[in-house]
């Protein structure tokens, strides 16, 4: 048996997101805050996929619903992290396989085994191992909610894939529909528009959304979705590597236990399909 596009193409998508956290870290130092980015991650995405997907079904009741699906993502996940600091952020965002499980086999008929529950528990004691801490029951609701709306964003994402939507389709709705939530909630916060909150934003729409999104639709229209989302897993232990020479962070044997049990899982799961 052999790795498919599929599996590369959701490896790639990692590999981007995980050069997300090196990247805001450094629109910190320059005035940014994580719902400014958010909010100049949208206005950019929005502005370059308008025209990139069909207007017609951009303006179906689905494409509407993924932007709203996507927006609550966004703005959780920020605030997450600011609650919750990097380490537990990422750790309770991977409680998303679980959630996806549960999500496509309801919207539809996605198949339920032992075996990507398994992968699952994997990727969530993998990333326990980089935390190693106890969340207030404060830090662990807006923790399991960024699962929750992230493994919302997957499994409609597919759903639409199966009603015909492209991968630009269900991009451009992504960016379109999220722009007015972000708006409502960024906007209020004066210190939302900085250098370092435009600068972050543009990278993080075009190599935060659009390229690393487009890969991983193309690779979820072909792979199950459960197990894409163990893959994207892949995407903190990227985080990890890049910040032992860019940020002087020292890798630990914790840590580099973690990753393997990421990526075991993720090649365990693709290969078994």
């Amino acid at each position: 048996m052999k790795l498919s596009r599929a599996f590369y193409d959701l490896v790639g998508a990692s590999v981007l997101w995980g050069t997300i956290g090196i990247a805001v870290q450094e629109a910190y130092r320059f005035g940014a805050n994580s719902l400014g980015i958010v909010l100049f991650r949208t206005l950019f995405s929005c502005l370059i996929l308008f025209y990139q997907g069909n207007r017609k079904i951009l303006l179906r009741w689905e494409s509407i619903a993924m932007g709203l699906i996507a927006g609550t993502f966004y703005e959780i996940y920020a605030f997450t992290i600011i609650l919750d600091g990097a380490p537990l952020s990422s750790f309770l965002l991977y409680t998303a396989p679980l959630f996806v499980i549960l999500f496509s086999y309801a919207l539809f008929k996605e198949e339920l085994n032992l075996r990507k529950v398994i992968g699952s528990f994997i990727v969530i004691v993998a990333l326990y191992l980089d935390y190693l801490g106890t969340p207030t029951p404060v830090e662990l609701i807006w923790g399991i909610l960024s699962g929750v709306s992230y493994a919302g964003l997957i499994s409609f994402s597919k759903f639409l894939q199966l009603r015909r939507f492209s991968g630009w389709d269900v991009l451009s709705a992504q960016s379109v529909w999220s722009l007015p939530l972000s708006l409502v909630v960024s906007l209020p916060f004066s210190r939302s528009i900085s250098v370092g909150s435009v600068a972050g934003g543009l990278y993080m729409a075009i190599l935060g959304t659009i390229i690393p999104y487009y890969l991983f639709y193309r690779g979820i229209k072909l792979m199950d979705s459960a197990i894409a989302t163990v893959i994207s897993a892949l995407e903190p232990v990227v985080t990890t590597l890049l910040a032992y020479p860019l940020l002087g962070q020292t890798l630990t044997p914790l840590q580099i236990l973690s990753a393997s049990m990421i990526l075991g899982s993720s090649i365990w799961l693709s290969l078994s399909r």
